[in-house]
């Protein structure tokens, strides 16, 4: 449905027309957008809405090996909070260089 809406609505390729953005040779990726502002309390309600949200995050957490979107993201940004950034030591080392740091 996305792809009816962003491609052929717009003359774009379809995903498998298009070749890879991170190749240079085959064909030019056309590009489409659709934009679809639903307001849900105009539908079933806001509050219905966010119940069928959480109904459907509760079935896919049920599932083992199933991740939510961004969920790696806020674990590596927790994890950074609590320890600190990983910084390679050769990059370590190349900022004590750089700020003059005595012994390094």
């Amino acid at each position: 449905m996305v792809e009816l809406l962003c491609c052929a609505l717009t003359g774009a390729h379809f995903g498998f027309e298009a070749d890879s953005f991170f190749q240079d040779e085959g064909n030019r990726p056309r590009l489409g957008q659709a934009i679809l502002a639903l307001d849900p309390g105009a539908l079933a309600g806001s509050d219905a809405f966010l119940d069928r949200i959480e109904a459907m995050v509760a079935a896919m957490l049920a599932d083992p090996g199933v991740r939510l979107p961004g969920e790696r993201r806020a674990g590596l940004a927790a994890r950074a909070g609590e320890d600190g950034p990983e910084v390679p030591d050769a990059l370590r080392a190349r900022i004590a260089t750089l700020a003059g740091a005595p012994g390094e």
